[in-house]
């Protein structure tokens, strides 16, 4: 379909650590608080913008990009980017990850297009709804980062060259530290699929288990030298990479 085969690949290596706080209030009433993610106003640096983080899951997601960045300051929650839309009905994906007690980045959507007005439009059709143990996150609409491949919110990007000025659109958010224990994250898609009545759903569960402790010199060794050079298939084009 015209929506998957926009979907690209980009190779985002994210670099500079930050400190994290902890989050140890529980969420209260039928929304989330605010404190439990970071406002997608926040003012950060360039390797922690909401654009370098969108595209670092898209990455990872793709096999270019381990699941820790930043001497694992983010942990990278991973993504469908088959991004597989069936009127009508409903596709499931199911996570269950054991993480330290470190920031997430979750990727809810993807949309990709040679024109940034067309991944606007495709971004348009989706409406989204993400829970954490059955709260609410608000307004998840403003969640939307809309950037180009080689634009100047990416910073050390490596990518096939035919791919590198397709514009994308992320709704990404970024979780504080969770207390230890098991969560349940919880991402519903409803997609308007052009020229069909029924809109497509897609859901997706992350089962949780969040660990007592930050990251381990283990983990922070899994993050990305910024140094290091891109991966080896990096110049190879989608199409003919193995999905093997």
């Amino acid at each position: 379909m015209r929506f998957a085969a926009a979907v690209a690949l980009v190779a985002v290596l994210a670099g500079c650590g930050s400190r994290a706080v902890v989050r140890t209030d529980p969420p209260v009433g039928s929304f989330l608080p605010e404190s439990f993610f970071r406002s997608p106003r926040a003012k950060t640096d360039m390797d922690t913008n909401p654009a370098n983080l969108a595209s670092a899951v898209v990455t990872y997601s793709l096999g270019q990009l381990p699941e820790y960045i930043d001497a694992a300051a983010f942990r990278l929650l991973p993504h469908d980017m088959e991004q597989t839309s069936e009127p009508g009905k409903t596709l499931r994906k199911v996570y269950r990850l054991t993480v330290p007690r470190t920031q997430l980045v979750l990727d809810t959507a993807v949309t990709a297009s040679p024109l940034s007005s067309e991944a606007r439009e495709l971004a348009s059709a989706y409406t989204i709804a993400v829970s954490l143990d059955g709260r609410a996150v608000r307004d998840p609409e403003r969640f939307w980062v809309f950037y180009r491949n080689n634009g100047p919110l990416i910073c050390r990007i490596y990518f096939p060259g035919d791919l590198g000025s397709l514009n994308m659109g992320a709704n990404s958010l970024v979780l504080r530290p969770l207390p230890a224990g098991r969560h349940l994250l919880r991402v519903v898609v409803r997609h308007r699929v052009p020229g069909s009545e029924p809109v497509a759903l897609r859901v997706a569960e992350y089962h949780l288990r969040v660990l007592p402790r930050p990251p381990n010199a283990a983990e922070r060794a899994l993050a990305p030298d910024e140094e290091a050079p891109p991966p080896a298939n990096n110049r190879t084009p989608l199409t003919f990479r193995s999905k093997a």
